[in-house]
């Protein structure tokens, strides 16, 4: 009889209540202790005191078979559903596939229900996982906005900072922005993504990252874009090409040539083939990378020759290649740095920026 009046009261009465309850049976003994119902006290308590330690062991169970889900199980379900798929949400956060499914199935036992339906040729959302997406959006947001009012309460700029930028300017534009903004602001947790146009605006959209540099244009209205400047795409050959004592060069005069290029993914890829088009022509590609120091190799190497952004051709590594302008058409573009418009950006956020626009801050041409 008992054991069933505990099981019972563990549906509608907390172990918060049970303890002030227990409190107060103790001074009511206390009180009564002159009575003649001294004698009931002590089953009383005894009876209450085995609800509490029944309670307690309950407690710690559920806490030991109801673990929490944790941000980075968020992260990568967020990412699998942006990237469509667990092989691109890998690449995307350079996690292994193993990992990202187990958080995915952790994830669906935690909750209880089946969140992501798997095919062969694609990925879908259950009308829970649909829910459950909402919430976690939400949820990687908050802990963002969080962080941020945490920073802004000490008035100094510090806590992480998410941006993410194309991996072919990477290496070579950003060493002296990270530099200078480190020096400036010791206490930011720098994380910086490297992956290509596609990934960089779903990243964004789910909160992954706070900033990320874009090639315009783009029809995303959701984000914000502030611009960095302008660029254009230029020509690299050996020293020894016939081209190499010319300081610019027509299109239409190298219909022909074998050319190295950046990878398919890469937007500046998409004008080019638009500028081939023009002359009814395609690249006569014999060599990708996403590394601009060996596609600066392979054109070395006699490959062919290269087309990239002029920024990337900095003297430093330019040993053995002449740059060269290209003209009719001349290539250019708009490079900045998107942010969501439904968020303002935190403290460090704004720095990068600054330290961006200081950098490049190239003219239109």
């Amino acid at each position: 009889m008992e054991l069933h009046i505990i099981l019972h009261l563990t549906h509608w009465i907390s172990l918060g209540s049970l303890n002030l309850m227990f409190s107060w049976i103790i001074l009511l003994f206390h009180h009564h202790r002159e009575s003649d119902c001294e004698e009931c006290f002590p089953s009383t308590i005894i009876f209450f005191y085995n609800i509490i330690s029944f309670l307690n062991t309950k407690h710690r169970q559920n806490v030991m078979t109801n673990p929490q889900i944790t941000f980075r199980e968020l992260s990568h379900f967020l990412t699998v559903i942006c990237q469509g798929g667990f092989v691109k949400a890998s690449q995307a956060l350079n996690v292994s596939q193993p990992s990202i499914s187990q958080s995915i199935k952790n994830l669906e036992h935690k909750i209880g229900a089946q969140l992501v339906i798997r095919d062969r040729k694609s990925l879908s959302l259950t009308e829970k996982g649909q829910i459950f997406r909402r919430y976690a959006e939400r949820t990687l947001r908050e802990e963002i906005n969080l962080r941020e009012l945490l920073s802004e309460a000490k008035k100094c700029i510090e806590g992480p900072l998410r941006v993410a930028v194309p991996p072919a300017i990477s290496s070579i534009c950003f060493p002296n922005i990270i530099e200078s903004f480190c020096g400036k602001y010791p206490d930011v947790m720098l994380e910086i993504d490297e992956c290509p146009s596609d990934r960089l605006i779903p990243r964004l959209r789910s909160g992954q990252t706070e900033a990320a540099m874009l090639i315009l244009p783009t029809t995303e209205r959701d984000l914000q874009f502030h611009s960095l400047g302008w660029d254009s795409l230029c020509l690299l050959v050996p020293e020894q090409h016939s081209l190499g004592h010319a300081d610019s060069c027509h299109l239409k005069a190298i219909l022909e040539e074998r050319v190295v290029l950046l990878r398919e993914d890469f937007k500046i890829n998409a004008f080019l083939n638009q500028a081939y088009a023009e002359h009814a022509a395609t690249p006569r590609v014999t060599g990708r990378t996403s590394d601009i120091y060996l596609l600066m190799a392979m054109v070395r190497a006699g490959m062919g020759i290269g087309i990239v952004p002029s920024l990337l051709c900095q003297k430093d590594w330019m040993t053995g290649l002449r740059k060269l302008r290209l003209l009719s058409p001349s290539i250019t573009f708009e490079l900045a740095l998107a942010t969501r418009r439904d968020h303002v950006l935190s403290p460090a956020g704004e720095a990068w920026r600054a330290e961006c626009h200081q950098h490049f801050a190239y003219p239109q041409p």
